[in-house]
């Protein structure tokens, strides 16, 4: 049996869906400090994955993202691992956006690795079954990772947030 592909949804895209919930407690069982793991169905399955964490120590997350790479055979396959913090929704690309484009420097937060075990479906790749992996560390950075003072989020208070929101139509604003 063969399943089609090509861009989602598809029907490795749906089972993609389905694995998440098989995956998350396998993972927790090896590496207690995720939170949750996703697979988004844009990513064609298994391509590429969203973890959030617990970050306990500098590097935590780098070692998480080499974890999912190595622990389950299917990860090999996994060409994009971005990893979040636990107070990001892995499963809502508004959040997701939100800490890479606030929590990531590229040079310091990218991991790329060069000649690993490829999808041989994966067309992009160089050559057949042989690609390149990337990480992405999206996570609040720990003293030894940056030499800048890290800030806390600021969380608006909800009779404050609703207040606001009330008179965005008066103000002429249409935030849709």
């Amino acid at each position: 049996h063969s399943t089609y592909t090509g861009r989602p949804p598809d029907e490795p895209a749906v089972l993609g869906v389905a694995l998440n919930e098989v995956f998350v407690p396998i993972l927790q069982r090896q590496f207690p400090e995720i939170v949750d793991f996703y697979l988004p169905p844009e990513g064609c399955s298994y391509r590429l994955a969203v973890v959030s964490m617990k970050k306990q120590y500098p590097g935590h997350a780098k070692r998480v993202m080499l974890g999912v790479w190595s622990f389950l055979r299917q990860f090999m396959y996994t060409k994009f691992v971005i990893v979040v913090d636990e107070d990001v929704n892995t499963r809502d690309w508004k959040d997701v956006i939100w800490a890479i484009t606030t929590r990531m420097d590229p040079a310091r937060d990218t991991v790329l690795i060069e000649n690993t075990p490829i999808d041989y479906l994966d067309f992009a790749s160089p050559v057949s079954g042989l690609g390149s992996k990337m990480g992405m560390d999206a996570t609040n950075k720990w003293p030894g990772e940056t030499q800048r003072e890290w800030g806390e989020p600021i969380r608006m208070d909800d009779a404050v947030k609703q207040r606001v929101d009330d008179i965005w139509q008066e103000l002429g604003i249409d935030l849709t």
